[in-house]
Formats: C-alpha cells, sequence, structure tokens
C-alpha cells in the first residue's frame, strides 16, 4: 500500500484503533511511532522453505 492510498483512506474515517495479538486495544493516549508487518522466510529441520 503506497503513502497516499493510506491518507485517502484516513481522511474518511472516524478513529484508528490498533488491536494487540491478545485482543485488547492500544489506548488513545499512547504515541504510536511504527507500524509494521514482518515476513520471515527460513528452512526449518526438514529442510523445507517456509514463509
Amino acid at each position: 500500500m503506497k503513502l497516499s492510498e493510506i491518507k485517502q483512506v484516513l481522511a474518511a474515517v472516524e478513529a484508528v484503533n490498533f488491536e494487540l495479538p491478545n485482543g485488547t486495544f492500544v489506548p488513545e493516549y499512547f504515541h504510536v511511532t511504527e507500524v509494521g508487518l514482518i515476513t520471515k522466510n527460513f528452512i526449518d529441520c526438514g529442510g523445507v522453505l517456509r514463509k
């Protein structure tokens, strides 16, 4: 996704909420400085390439 696309989406929403893996949400007063997605590519002990 391009930054210009994110800006378009943000202009049309009322609120932005970040949900943590445990199901709780980041409180409004927190300062979120970075959001990302990490893709892990590895070879397991059986020699199988996994993502």
